[in-house]
């Protein structure tokens, strides 16, 4: 059972090859390549990274690290592995260099995480019947926000698969070789996440 609608994802094989010739195009020195990488994956770094870090200033700051610390890394990249793949591993471990050093810093209020808008950044709530419907829509970005907030409050195991599988739609076995969990375990721990999940939003009257 999933709780969000993934995204479509293109062949794997195509996504590998087209990523690995835009990577090799910016390793020769071709800017535009590397901008059309960030125009593909800026929303993928950007919600990977804030559902760590729990606010958008500092989810903005941070994507913009990731891009630069991916472009200076640009030849590390295999193009026997997805991009995705490699993109995110760069995202975690900027995450983490971001929170040790801040490790004093002031939390932020659970009340301050989140805005009328965020539902609309972090999930595209579709029109399902073609028009628009202000009621209905309005009913769609709360629930969106309910949702947010309910995985930002899940332990960072649960948090991470949920993210992974459910927001960014990566398949187990991208998530097995981000992870370095055999595909049987991720499978289980996604399980216990979103039952985890589904327990806290059945607090809220979603189920």
């Amino acid at each position: 059972m999933a709780f969000f609608a993934s995204k479509n994802h293109n062949d794997p094989t195509e996504k590998i090859s087209s990523d690995a010739l835009l990577v090799q195009k910016a390793i020769d020195g071709d800017g535009e390549a590397f901008g059309e990488l960030v125009e593909k994956y800026e929303s993928f770094v950007y919600r990977t990274v804030f559902y760590d870090l729990k606010s958008h200033e500092d989810a903005q700051d941070i994507s913009q690290e990731v891009f630069i610390k991916a472009y200076k890394a640009l030849s590390s990249f295999r193009a026997d592995s997805e991009f995705t793949t490699w993109l995110y591993r760069i995202c975690k471990n900027t995450v983490y260099d971001y929170l040790r050093k801040n490790a004093k810093k002031k939390p932020l209020l659970f009340s301050e995480l989140s805005s009328p808008e965020d539902g609309d950044r972090e999930f595209d709530v579709a029109d399902t019947v073609g028009s628009y419907d202000p009621e209905k829509t309005a009913v769609s970005n709360e629930t969106a926000r309910i949702v947010n907030d309910a995985i930002r409050t899940l332990s960072e195991e649960h948090r991470t698969i949920i993210v992974m599988r459910d927001i960014e739609g990566m398949s187990y076995a991208q998530i097995s070789d981000v992870t370095s969990l055999e595909e049987g375990t991720v499978k289980s721990r996604l399980s216990r996440a979103r039952a985890a999940l589904k327990k806290k939003l059945e607090g809220k009257g979603l189920f």
